[in-house]
């Protein structure tokens, strides 16, 4: 019996992952392990999965544990998506460089922001990688935890665990715009290539058509008021518009990540001009208000009565289109069945060819013969290579810094990112994150001296 283990139970992606556990042969004789720190999510996590389960004729066994070594120990495939104290640091990682000039919009994945929730969670992935390397050496790592192009730089340089890095970025806000432009979600394929929320459209074709929709997708993009105008509970896209216009190339998502890695994204007193409402009042703050209940597993459920009516894209949230496939990738794994991905976080190899071979590149894939495959996808045009590019320095050099504890590549990869104007900004910035994140970064406190 292959065990399955879901570190962070509670964060409401375990229920996707329990609906494929049923879809597939090759895991119907499972030991599906979930774990998490906070017992109450655990529990609701766990009634869940089993009422999930118990309505299929299946063998999957499941149970539920706080502590990590008996739930990575001998595991086969570790999936991870975990985070500590996330709303109330994210609302403090965006304040706290506002403080000193520096406005972001999402402040996730990219910006100082993005450095330091990646600091955060490579520190927080130290001792779960230790514990799975001890315990699990052969263990797929699948992560879902954002920022996810900084992880996975981290697993690939600093550790020697098989990883994949997922996210729906590509995938979902696909099926999304399909939606948005009349279609069924999976009616439009992509080919893209870029860094995890940064990717770009090579090419745009309709399923079961040979030819290249290129021309007309643009062409409906920029006649769709979608894209013109902000609407309530519908993905931002009028950023997006603009960046077309000027760079001639489509970068994939929404505004919220895409303004992540463009400080003239537009200054925060343009923003309720242009119609825009950032995220600390338009959904940080609210979150923390109502309490995290408003971002566990109560919200995240999926099922049809628990979504909002007032959502009206995807029209359908249990649609399968929209499944997350780690458990499809795992039967691939198995049963070394070809399995297709538009996306997926890996080391480039190529497939992009003005990219650097060794970086984490977020690029279609194939699961073939016990490993991920990268597609060829070709150039990236001058301005979304390079912009990629700087972004791939600054993930390695954080990366980097967490491992080592190391200051001086802190200021550095600040210094770099594009939302930072100087050094004395980037140095007060840091001055300020590590004296209120000290505790979440055990190699800096080994090695705590002022730059």
């Amino acid at each position: 019996m292959k065990k399955i283990t879901m570190i962070g139970a509670g964060s409401g992606f375990v229920i996707n992952i329990a609906r494929e556990l049923t879809e597939y042969e090759s895991l119907k004789d499972t030991r599906f392990v979930l774990m998490d720190t906070d017992t109450n999510r655990l529990k609701k996590a766990e009634k869940e999965v089993r009422q999930i389960l118990s309505s299929k004729s299946l063998k999957i066994e499941v149970s539920s544990t706080t502590d990590l070594t008996e739930a990575v120990k001998n595991s086969s495939y570790i999936i991870t998506s975990c985070e500590q104290n996330r709303y109330p640091n994210w609302i403090k990682d965006i304040e706290i460089p506002q403080r000193h000039g520096v406005e972001q919009f999402t402040g996730e994945n990219g910006g100082p922001g993005g450095i330091i929730h990646a600091m955060r969670n490579i520190s927080m992935f130290m001792p779960i990688i230790e514990e799975i390397t001890k315990h699990a050496p052969e263990a797929w790592v699948l992560n879902f935890t954002n920022p996810m192009s900084f992880i996975s730089t981290y697993f690939k340089k600093y550790t020697s665990v098989n990883y994949l890095g997922f996210c729906h970025q590509v995938h979902g806000s696909f099926g999304v715009i399909a939606e948005m432009l009349g279609y069924e979600p999976g009616e439009l394929e992509v080919i893209t290539g870029g860094i995890n929320h940064f990717s770009w459209l090579f090419d745009i074709r309709k399923k079961g058509t040979s030819g290249s929709f290129m021309e007309e997708f643009l062409s409906k993009v920029g006649n769709s008021t979608y894209w013109h105008k902000i609407r309530e509970n519908v993905p931002f896209q009028k950023f997006t518009l603009e960046i077309l216009n000027v760079f001639e190339s489509y970068c994939v998502g929404y505004d919220d990540h895409i303004a992540e890695y463009l400080p003239f994204f537009h200054t925060k007193d343009e923003w309720e001009k242009e119609g825009y409402e950032g995220i600390l009042t338009r959904r940080l703050k609210p979150t923390v208000q109502k309490g995290d209940s408003a971002k566990t597993l109560e919200s995240m459920t999926l099922l049809p009565e628990a979504r909002s009516k007032t959502i009206p894209f995807p029209a359908d949230d249990t649609h399968p289109y929209y499944a997350e496939k780690p458990c499809a990738v795992i039967d691939a794994l198995e049963t070394n069945s070809p399995l297709y991905l538009d996306a997926i976080n890996i080391v480039n190899h190529g497939s992009i060819d003005n990219l650097p071979s060794d970086a984490i590149v977020d690029i279609p894939a194939v699961i073939v013969g016990g490993k991920a495959r990268g597609i060829h996808v070709g150039e990236l045009p001058a301005g979304p290579m390079e912009l990629c590019r700087r972004q791939i320095t600054i993930h390695e050099m954080t990366a980097e810094a967490v491992h080592k504890g190391n200051e001086k590549l802190v200021i550095q990869a600040l210094s770099l990112d594009p939302y930072v104007n100087s050094l004395t900004q980037a140095r007060k910035i840091w001055k300020d994150f590590k004296k209120e994140y000290i505790d979440y970064l055990p190699t800096f406190k080994k090695n705590n001296k002022n730059i």
